[in-house]
């Protein structure tokens, strides 16, 4: 005995619908592709390939969804979309954002995430702030985090497979027919779907740690060139005040002594020479003259210069 049943569509149903999908956009991208390099050459085309990537998506959505048809792949499992909140086929308005954030949602989550947390946290707990890199990676961390979360729920409840489904709230319908083998298949299936839970939260824990020691390292990285560039700056600026001294007082370096006589400085009046304080005295006291160009002078001539 068969009971024909609407039911929801199980993890290995949609995942089906979906690569056929994915395979049928690859093929319309490839094919788009072919027609720019056709028309403007290669000039630039690695621009513009990840436009027409996202062109050849809403072009398969728009003939198909858009259209009140059945994706390739819903055809192919045949497959309903539905919208379990009002039990009915989802509303053009709602397929419509499913669609635009299938297609955008990698743009807009990573410029929420990094121009409004990422970028306030960074200037808030680190000084300074962090590299263009670090950001990349911190938001390719994060949207990859939550894509992986979505993924093992995903296993786990059979729910929206995609997050704009999630958004947007539309469901898969399947129609078949349950039998005695089907039920067994079915705890065969719930068995190997927990199984696979399993090894993507362990692949999940070992690519997050792998991609958090690529952050840490980087913002490693970047301390230490700006630490560099720092200490760089600084033995500048005490090269360029330790040259301005040095020029500033290089006319009153004691001939006697070869020092900087920046505070006790002596002037020889006759001859116009400038000595240190204690020096000039010391030579006058024995010799009567100017070290330099023996001038005669005496020590009550010799002239104490305050603020030279």
């Amino acid at each position: 005995m068969s009971t024909a049943e609407l039911r929801y569509a199980n993890q290995f149903e949609i995942i089906r619908s979906e690569e056929k999908d994915r395979y049928m956009i690859s093929q319309l991208s490839q094919q788009l592709n072919e027609l720019y390099t056709k028309l403007f050459g290669l000039n630039n085309f690695h621009i513009y390939q990840p436009y027409i990537q996202r062109l050849s998506g809403f072009l398969y959505y728009l003939t198909t969804t858009l259209s009140n048809r059945q994706t390739i792949g819903e055809e192919y499992i045949c497959l309903i979309q539905y919208d379990p909140i009002k039990k009915q086929i989802p509303s053009i308005i709602r397929r419509l954002l499913m669609i635009f954030f299938r297609i955008f949602g990698d743009l807009i989550s990573k410029y929420i995430l990094t121009s409004f947390i990422i970028r306030p946290i960074a200037e808030d707990f680190f000084h300074p702030k962090l590299s263009l890199e670090t950001i990349e990676l911190i938001s390719r961390f994060l949207i990859t985090f939550i894509e992986r979360i979505h993924k093992i729920f995903f296993y786990l409840t059979g729910y929206y497979y995609n997050i704009s489904k999630i958004l947007t709230r539309i469901r898969y319908l399947i129609y078949t027919r349950s039998t005695s083998d089907s039920i067994l298949i079915q705890t065969k299936f719930n068995h190997t779907i927990k199984f696979l839970s399993l090894c993507l939260c362990i692949q999940h824990i070992i690519e997050s740690y792998t991609l958090l020691k690529q952050i840490a390292l980087s913002i490693n990285q970047h301390r230490h060139q700006l630490n560099l560039i720092a200490e760089e700056e600084k033995q500048k600026q005490t090269k360029i005040i330790s040259e301005d001294i040095t020029s500033s007082t290089d006319y009153v370096r004691c001939p006697l002594c070869y020092e900087l006589a920046i505070s006790n400085v002596a002037l020889v009046p006759e001859c116009g020479h400038v000595f240190c304080w204690q020096c000039i005295h010391t030579w006058v006291v024995d010799n009567q003259t100017c070290p330099l160009c023996k001038t005669n002078t005496m020590q009550s001539r010799i002239v104490h210069l305050i603020n030279y």
